[in-house]
């Protein structure tokens, strides 16, 4: 991808070296025009919250090892400088683990979006990591830059670096699952606007919830480049499970937060901080340490548990994701 040199006047004139946007107004040209036609399938599903420690990391490892293990071309990218996935996964000082290099690379410089590797058969990796730093501060220039544009259609278009990118390698993947860093803007706007569904995991703390309002307004923002765009669902976090008063009023509040824009999936995510620990620690997801023998009897009984969870939320995923392709088929044979 060409660099160009870009000139903002105000009481005087700098330069700043940032990307050249054309390719990418081309592709968001392509892909609107391929939505209008009917034509683009939602694959590409966002884990999104604008707070951290709600579970989304977690959630996007569990659900990208549950969706590969059935067959389907999975691409699991985390668009955050953390790279907790390597811990999720179990790829940490590995070849798969390149702190978040592949992505800066396609998004910086044009190149490919191309996996590491395999973390899982079937599931294909692009890890995050400290490389994000960079595109971070180039996305905050383009959006800087945007402010200095008259037409509508340029203003936007830094938004769409990530959905050019991306659109450039769907028809290889059957399901592709971004998981956005909590506290980047510029990132989640990127990850909104090549998205095609998006995901909410959230505690029922205040702050949690805050940060759900929080992606609702940029949810907003995104839909102006990218009006295919749906919530597929709210997933709360760290409930206990036999607080079923408690749970209904947690859903309620948060239907409210959004008002009544997507639903909390009926299946929630119990908390169970030992088998939290034992996950990461040994880099497999809970379905898979849920079928370790030599795991203390205690924490596994608590590991099928949380698995089982997975497992129903990933059935659930899926039955409204094909109620949103249902809906997508007789809207596009009306037109």
């Amino acid at each position: 991808m060409k660099r160009q040199d870009v000139m903002s006047v105000s009481l005087r004139t700098a330069t700043l070296d940032v990307v050249d946007l054309s390719t990418v107004k081309a592709a968001l040209r392509r892909r609107l025009q391929l939505m209008s036609e009917g034509v683009h399938d939602r694959k590409v599903i966002v884990v999104i919250n604008g707070k951290g420690g709600v579970g989304k990391s977690s959630l996007s490892a569990a659900l990208a090892a549950a969706l590969a293990k059935t067959g389907l071309q999975v691409l699991l990218m985390e668009m955050d400088e953390q790279g907790n996935h390597c811990e999720d996964l179990g790829t940490t000082g590995t070849e798969l683990a390149d702190d978040g290099q592949a992505q800066a690379a396609a998004i910086l410089q044009g190149k490919p979006l191309t996996p590491t590797g395999e973390a899982r058969p079937n599931l294909h990796v692009i890890p995050g990591g400290s490389a994000l730093q960079d595109v971070i501060e180039e996305l905050y220039c383009q959006k800087r830059i945007a402010t200095t544009i008259d037409e509508l259609d340029d203003q936007l278009a830094w938004m769409g670096m990530y959905a050019a990118a991306i659109d450039a390698v769907r028809h290889l993947y059957d399901v592709i699952i971004l998981d956005v860093a909590p506290g980047q803007e510029p990132l989640q706007l990127q990850a909104l606007v090549a998205g095609d569904m998006s995901l909410v995991p959230t505690r029922s703390d205040p702050s949690s919830r805050k940060g759900l309002r929080t992606v609702a307004r940029r949810f907003a923002v995104a839909m102006r480049l990218n009006p295919v765009l749906r919530l597929l669902g709210i997933v709360l976090f760290a409930t206990a499970t036999a607080a079923t008063r408690v749970q209904q009023k947690i859903r309620e509040q948060l239907a409210e937060d959004l008002n009544g824009a997507a639903g909390v999936m009926e299946q929630a995510i119990r908390h169970v901080e030992a088998a939290a620990v034992a996950c990461r620690t040994r880099g497999q997801v809970p379905q898979e340490l849920a079928a370790d023998p030599e795991l203390d009897p205690g924490l596994r009984r608590s590991m099928k548990a949380l698995a089982s969870d997975y497992r129903s939320l990933t059935l659930e995923i899926l039955q409204v994701k094909a109620e949103l392709d249902q809906a997508d088929a007789k809207g596009n044979a009306r037109a």
